[in-house]
């Protein structure tokens, strides 16, 4: 194949501008239309000769079709770019690539895992006006002063209120639409700057004004990227700005006129301007004879023609990140988005776990009747039922089938999020649920009951299939928690019990007295368990398990779902993507206070040296030690993303020989 057949979703002035721009490369050629408009879509076809399709099964199902550009409001991308994907189709989707951040997580993990190209359209980033203002940065090299980057894309939008601009539900507004633009230019230049290929900004502040719709007329924003680079950018649909670049340290600046259009309505004449004090002004002029657009297309041609998942001009990661700080600016200037609402989202509806290829290894658990997988997930880090059905729907569709809740987790959100996934789903008969109760400072006999009840009505289930309590409290004679959980098991809310938190003399005894009595007696701990050993705890009442408890567990046959099995981060190098906020991701004062001791830290070179001679992260390394310790051992994760969520999967299937675990073990 020389040459990539396109096919183009929407028939709008950007898809016509696709339609004559991709006549001037070499590796492309338009071939077909969508649109459910059907004079719409007939209309363009004529005008560029080419089939048009008033269907989007039919379209997409064209074996002539190789990729797709989706060029239809923002609201529509994830449902057309999804559709793209299930047929086997390479997609270039125009910018803004989603409506948020977990649309573009989804999107892009399972065009990874389809093997598709998959690219956000920022077509700016191809041209050589961009490569000419990075490859300039180099005059603030020797700079000690503050660097300021101001970028602004603001234009007056006189449009009916039902316009795609102004309406919320076609994802308007001028930080979707034009905000990107200064966005991603100002990370990009802040990456190149400290030598990577884009930044994340560390400090984010924005103001705006909202449209009488709801949606943000115009908006300011400042980011801090460390202590000398920063960022100052605008965007507008109600004013015409400067739309300017500006990249300035004390008396050294690059100025670059519409740098989004790069000359694209002057004749392609475009120009950066370089002033260095005692030097003068300089200015870097370029002629694009082939065009903006072209270029974009032709590039992602030629990646598609490579067998490339990614563009090099703008990763996945990127996007991903770019989508997040999308998300963040509006939350900044408390716009609400519909699409932000689970009942309004696309992805309710779309069922995408349907897609996903179950990986995770199968596994029977003692006592209970359903199918376990040989990872747990944890229900506290979702920060929204969006973000919650989507790291769910992407764990249940990889294999995972148990889900780690509690009565306080999140407020009691976690219970609601994980029982309304599962019910939504159709899938109570499907997963394994561990939930717990009698937290301290109500960690009594006399709280178990209500607060499991509460739990079993949030989550909208009979029954909890492992329950555990989740600290203990050694005022309370340990025959009357086992008498209390036992009395609730006979009533048939709960069926495996455990404790979480406790002690191995309590726990140990807590069973004695169970045998004892005849009485169900604890299958299962949920302790913290690590390549890293828990010096001081996270939070109070914490329990770790050491060598003589973990000796213990293998011998009765003890499930262990040990939390923080990756030390809460303790064996990352650098995060790769951001995630999202939230009140109880760790902290580097957390890090030091509970993981910081000799032991640990060699424990964490030999990972990352083993990790670097095997070609994996440090994290799956960690990961993988606690999985070899016993078939026993069914590690809970918490990731906040889906990248997390697949690094953890993949670390499920990692071997690691004696020898690697001895030298991990006694590092």
């Amino acid at each position: 194949m020389k040459q990539i057949n396109w096919g183009i979703i929407g028939s709008g002035s950007i898809a016509s501008a696709f339609g004559h721009s991709i006549k001037s490369t070499s590796n492309s050629k338009l071939i077909s239309v969508f649109g459910r408009n059907v004079d719409a879509a007939n209309a363009f076809a004529k005008k560029f000769n080419i089939d048009a399709h008033y269907q989007l099964e039919d379209f997409l199902s064209s074996a002539e079709i190789d990729a797709v550009y989706v060029a239809t409001p923002h609201s529509e991308h994830f449902v057309h770019t999804l559709a793209a994907i299930k047929n086997c189709k390479h997609v270039l989707c125009e910018k803004p690539f989603a409506m948020n951040a977990h649309e573009s997580m989804i999107l892009i993990d399972l065009a990874i895992q389809s093997n598709i190209f998959l690219m956000e359209g920022f077509m700016y980033r191809m041209h050589p006006q961009t490569k000419n203002i990075l490859e300039n940065l180099n005059i603030f090299s020797d700079t000690k002063e503050k660097i300021l980057i101001e970028a602004s894309f603001g234009f007056e939008a006189k449009v009916a209120k039902d316009h795609r601009l102004r309406n919320p539900d076609l994802g308007g507004g001028a930080i979707l639409d034009i905000g990107c633009y200064p966005l991603t230019m100002c990370k990009l230049i802040a990456g190149h700057l400290q030598g990577t290929p884009f930044a994340e900004p560390k400090e984010f502040s924005a103001t705006g004004q909202l449209d009488e719709t709801g949606v943000d007329a115009q908006s300011h924003a400042h980011l801090i990227f460390s202590e000398t680079i920063e960022a100052k950018i605008s965007c507008a649909i109600n004013e015409n700005f400067a739309n300017n670049l500006v990249i300035s340290s004390n008396q050294k600046s690059i100025t670059v006129d519409q740098p989004w259009h790069c000359g694209q309505f002057q004749d392609g004449k475009s120009s950066i301007f370089i002033s260095i004090p005692d030097a003068g002004k300089k200015e870097i002029s370029c002629l694009d004879e082939f065009g903006l657009f072209a270029r974009e297309i032709e590039h992602a041609s030629s990646c598609i023609l490579k067998k490339k998942i990614e563009s090099d001009f703008i990763t996945h990661a990127e996007t991903q990140s770019n989508m997040f700080w999308l998300d963040q600016w509006r939350k900044k200037i408390k716009i609400e988005c519909p699409k932000s609402s689970l009942k309004n989202s696309p992805i309710y509806s779309s069922h995408v776990f349907k897609m996903k290829i179950p990986i995770l290894k199968e596994m029977t658990l003692p006592k209970i009747s359903k199918i376990g997988s040989r990872l747990a997930i944890g229900c506290d880090n979702q920060t929204s039922y969006l973000h919650a059905f989507t790291m769910f729907d992407h764990f249940y569709g990889s294999g995972g089938r148990i889900f780690d809740t509690a009565y306080i987790y999140n407020h009691g959100k976690g219970d609601k999020y994980l029982g309304d996934w599962i019910n939504s789903r159709g899938v109570a008969n499907d997963v394994i649920v561990i939930g717990k109760a009698a937290h301290t400072p109500q960690c009594e006999p006399q709280f178990i009951r209500p607060q499991i009840l509460e739990s079993l009505d949030r989550l909208k289930l009979s029954k909890i299939d492992i329950f555990c309590l989740h600290r203990d409290n050694k005022d309370v004679p340990v025959d009357e928690f086992v008498h209390a959980l036992s009395e609730i098991r006979d009533e048939g809310l709960i069926d495996v019990l455990g404790a979480s938190n406790w002690e191995l003399d309590r726990f140990s005894e807590a069973r004695n007295i169970a045998l004892k009595n005849k009485i169900e007696p604890f299958s299962v701990l949920s302790n913290n368990f690590s390549l890293a050993e828990m010096i001081k705890p996270v939070w109070p009442g914490c329990v770790g398990v050491n060598k003589e408890f973990l000796e213990y567990i293998i011998k009765e046959k003890i499930l262990l779902f040990p939390w923080s099995s990756q030390a809460r981060g303790f064996f990352i190098k650098k995060k790769e993507q951001i995630s999202n906020n939230h009140f109880s991701n760790p902290t580097l004062d957390e890090e030091m206070r509970v993981w910081h001791y000799e032991k640990n830290l060699k424990r964490r070179d030999k990972c990352f040296e083993l990790a670097e001679k095997r070609g994996l992260e440090p994290i799956q390394i960690a990961l993988a030690y606690v999985l070899h310790q016993s078939d026993l051992i069914f590690p809970l994760i918490g990731p906040r993303t889906l990248v997390e969520t697949n690094s953890s999967i993949e670390a499920s299937k990692v071997e690691l020989t004696a020898k690697e675990l001895q030298e991990l073990s006694q590092a």
